[in-house]
């Protein structure tokens, strides 16, 4: 059970002094709290400037370097290229020297073979063998022919494909 005093009453009631302090106070935390957001705006301002200079400065530092690198890269790379065209042209200058003294193209060749009075060119015993041959052997395609001329005998030998032999008067 619950026993209640009837002589204890509790004073609720509060004064305009205690309202205005309370007012006051709440503004007071206000202005606080606003001047510490104020403050903190301020700091991230000033530590975003300070972190974008730093940025800024790395970033020269870094352009200043990559330029002395690439700076010495290309030096690097003209000397060695002139270099190597300075090699290229003693190379082809030594070639153009040494090609000079030899032919470009084959020479045209006659031979004529002179025996006893008389003469018969290669390319004429050439042709007679070549007939001769066709004449024997139709279907075969030559690719090869071998002259051996005997003025002894009058004669040229020939073999034909590393396979027929044969034999043509002068």
């Amino acid at each position: 059970m619950a026993i209640k005093k009837a002589n204890d009453t509790v004073d609720t009631t509060i004064t305009n002094e205690e309202v205005v302090y309370a007012e006051t106070k709440k503004a007071e935390a206000k202005e606080a709290s606003a001047k510490a957001k104020a403050a903190a705006k301020e700091a991230v301002k000033k530590s975003a400037e300070a972190t974008t200079a730093a940025t800024k400065e790395a970033a020269k530092e870094v352009a200043k370097k990559t330029k002395k690198v690439t700076k010495k890269a290309v030096d690097t790379t003209k000397e060695k290229a002139g270099k190597a065209v300075a090699s290229t042209k003693k190379a082809v200058k030594e070639s153009a020297e040494t090609t000079k003294h030899k032919y470009t193209r084959k020479p045209v060749k006659n031979v004529v073979v002179q025996y006893m009075g008389e003469e018969i060119s290669e390319e004429e015993l050439t042709e007679r063998a070549l007939a001769q041959f066709a004449a024997t052997e139709e279907t075969v395609t030559v690719k090869t022919i071998t002259l051996y001329i005997k003025p002894e005998d009058q004669a040229a030998y020939y073999v034909i494909n590393d396979q027929y032999t044969g034999r043509v008067s002068f």
